[in-house]
Order: C-alpha cells, then sequence, then structure tokens
C-alpha cells in the first residue's frame, strides 16, 4: 500500500515537473514570436562603415562585413541621408532615448582613424548634403516619436533648451562638412514640406540664400 501511494505521488510530481517544463517553453515561444531576433547592417556610404540594429549584438557603428564586422562606436544612429562621410570624420544622427520616455537626436561627429565621437549639437537632425556639399540639418528639432504636441515631458523639455514644440516652423542649419561649424542659418516659416528636398538639398547654398 505504501509502494503504490508512493508510486502515485512520484507520478503527480513527474507531471507537475513535465507542466511546467511546457509551460516555460510555451511562454518562451510565444516571447520569441513577439521579439523576433534582429541583425540589420546598413552600409554608409563613401566608408567602410557599417549600421547595426540587432537584438543579439550591440547597436552601432562597424567597420567591416556583416559577419566578422568590429564594434567601433555603440550607439543607435541614422544611415542614408542621416549620416555623411567628409574630411576624414563622419557626421551621423544619434537617437538617444531618456528614463522619462522621451527619443531625441542629436548630430554627433564621429573621427574614423580614432573613433571619438562628439556631439555638434543636440536636438538636431542631418537630413543630408545640399548640391555644393554643405550639410543640412534641422535645429532645435523635437522627434515626432516624442508626441510634442500632447506629450507634457516634451513639452517641458522642448522648452527647456529653447524649443517651440508648438511651432510649425523649423530652423534649417548648413554646415561646412570639413569644420562642422554653421555658416548659413534660415528659419523657414513653412517648416518640413514636401519640397524640403528641391528646396534645401538639390540645391546650391549660394541658389538657396538668393
Amino acid at each position: 500500500m505504501r509502494k503504490s501511494k508512493f508510486s502515485v505521488n512520484a507520478l503527480l510530481l513527474l507531471v507537475i515537473i513535465f507542466s511546467a517544463i511546457i509551460f516555460f517553453v510555451t511562454i518562451k515561444l510565444v516571447d520569441l514570436a513577439y521579439h523576433p531576433a534582429r541583425n540589420d547592417y546598413y552600409h554608409i556610404e563613401g566608408t567602410d562603415c557599417s549600421v547595426r540594429y540587432s537584438s543579439l549584438l550591440p547597436d552601432g557603428i562597424y567597420t567591416g562585413d556583416q559577419i566578422t564586422g568590429t564594434l567601433r562606436v555603440e550607439g543607435r544612429f541614422g544611415y542614408d541621408w542621416g549620416a555623411a562621410a567628409a574630411g576624414g570624420r563622419l557626421y551621423i544622427n544619434e537617437y538617444v532615448s531618456t528614463d522619462l520616455g522621451l527619443m531625441l537626436c542629436n548630430l554627433v561627429r564621429v573621427d574614423l582613424k580614432t573613433w571619438e565621437k562628439e556631439t555638434l549639437l543636440r536636438d538636431t537632425v542631418l537630413q543630408g548634403a545640399c548640391a555644393s556639399g554643405e550639410l543640412v540639418c534641422i535645429g532645435k528639432s523635437v522627434m515626432p516619436a516624442g508626441h510634442p504636441g500632447t506629450n507634457a515631458l516634451a513639452h517641458l523639455y522642448a522648452m527647456s533648451e529653447g524649443t517651440d514644440p508648438s511651432a510649425d516652423g523649423a530652423l534649417i542649419l548648413y554646415l561646412d562638412p570639413e569644420s562642422g561649424e554653421i555658416v548659413w542659418s534660415v528659419a523657414d516659416a513653412e517648416g518640413v514640406t514636401e519640397d524640403f528636398e528641391a528646396k534645401y538639398l538639390a540645391r546650391t547654398l549660394e541658389e538657396v540664400r538668393r
């Protein structure tokens, strides 16, 4: 009788353990289904650099190919129009999340020899280079992901940085790609519209200033 009772208890214990394992595996599979592995690798034209977004490796700027690439600068960076190389340095958008849930964008410059990074302009988004080579940026910009129109925290942050989150206009900045200095700026009351590329990127700085 004791052996029979022991066998039933042992069987129940095995069933409980087995059920717990199945439950754990099921939860993990569901979690993986909602968070698929990511490993995107975007090459930056004119350089040996690429920007990686990955759930397996650190996000950042890498050199080399996708499989054996070397991490040079860790962080979340832009690519394509959000990056430009000039004078041995890389100008690139860096996206930063705050503890309050805001997404910010700063223009940073990375030395392609030493890999030192410096922040040139806070709350500034690089849009690309114009026809004469100057870098075109939108300054004092609050990222749309922060919902500056309705998010009170985004509104307070913008005000503390001297930005009006409710304004429809935009501050357009032109930077010398060699020095990183602002060579011209203009306040556009219309803001960033569909013809932004034609107005600021497709023309030379001299043509824009006329």
